[in-house]
């Protein structure tokens, strides 16, 4: 387990610093992310908590750094 950890750290490391997204494009890209996360996984559904907090984050961070500024 160290070892992925390493593995993605130096990963993260070596491909350089991202682009900072601004607040506004994050704050677009979070409301998207709930709203598609919530249709895909109902918030009806107890079990599926930690899976659509998973998501909420995974896609607000795709979606914030493929539209933040160059």
């Amino acid at each position: 387990m160290k070892r992925i950890i390493f593995v993605l750290a130096a990963g993260l490391a070596l491909a350089g610093r991202p682009a900072p997204a601004r607040a506004e494009n994050v704050y677009k890209c979070m409301n998207a992310a709930v709203a598609e996360c919530d249709a895909r996984f109902p918030p009806s559904d107890w079990r599926l908590i930690a899976i659509r907090g998973y998501c909420y984050m995974i896609n607000t961070a795709i979606c914030a750094s493929s539209s933040a500024p160059a």
